[in-house]
């Protein structure tokens, strides 16, 4: 498995087709309404994915802060590493189990305007396409991302396809949520009709 600008452009233009697609149509009620009360709302997820791709850029700005000069050069593909592909392996839809969200990135259930959550998301997928064009050249498979203790830690180009599949895994428990609104909708226009 490997990682280039391409691959991660093409995932950034899907997420943010896949959002806007869910975003159309609904009201706010509709979009902070979970199907169950230990689900995530459609703005639970979007609201997630802003705080965890901040959250990552963030890291990943510091760790390319840190590099030192003699740092390979390269222009890819490069490969992910082996906690990389663990990771995009666990985060790639559909799930293979759950895993709770750490409290520095899980949402609130109350989200005050569900509207401002696509411009902020496309805001980070902005984030995701500077952060691969601002270090074009650099071996993004020689830079280590994360604290050396976090279980998350790995090489920088197994955390960006980590992302994009993290970000695919919660744009389609969105979708389901969405699925489920329309269909709830669509029954209730029936059955009135």
């Amino acid at each position: 498995m490997y990682m280039n600008s391409d691959l991660v452009s093409a995932a950034v233009n899907d997420s943010r087709r896949r959002a806007e697609q869910l975003m159309i149509g609904l009201s706010n009620e509709q979009l902070s309404r979970r199907p169950d009360p230990s689900s995530w709302s459609i703005a639970e997820c979007i609201k997630h994915l802003n705080l965890t791709g901040g959250l990552v850029q963030h890291i990943a700005k510091k760790a390319i802060a840190g590099v030192r000069p003699e740092t390979p050069k390269g222009n890819g593909p490069y490969k992910l590493g082996a906690r990389g592909r663990i990771l995009v392996w666990v985060a790639e839809p559909p799930p293979k189990f759950s895993i709770r969200a750490p409290k520095s990135v899980a949402p609130t259930m109350e989200i005050p305007d569900p509207t401002q959550l696509l411009p902020e998301f496309m805001a980070v997928q902005d984030g995701w396409q500077r952060l691969m064009k601002d270090n074009e050249g650099l071996d993004l498979s020689k830079i280590k991302l994360g604290t050396f203790f976090s279980p998350f830690r790995c090489q920088l180009s197994g955390g960006i396809m980590w992302m994009m599949a993290h970000q695919r895994r919660h744009l389609c428990q969105a979708e389901k949520v969405k699925a489920e609104i329309v269909t709830a909708a669509y029954g209730d226009k029936a059955m009135s009709a």
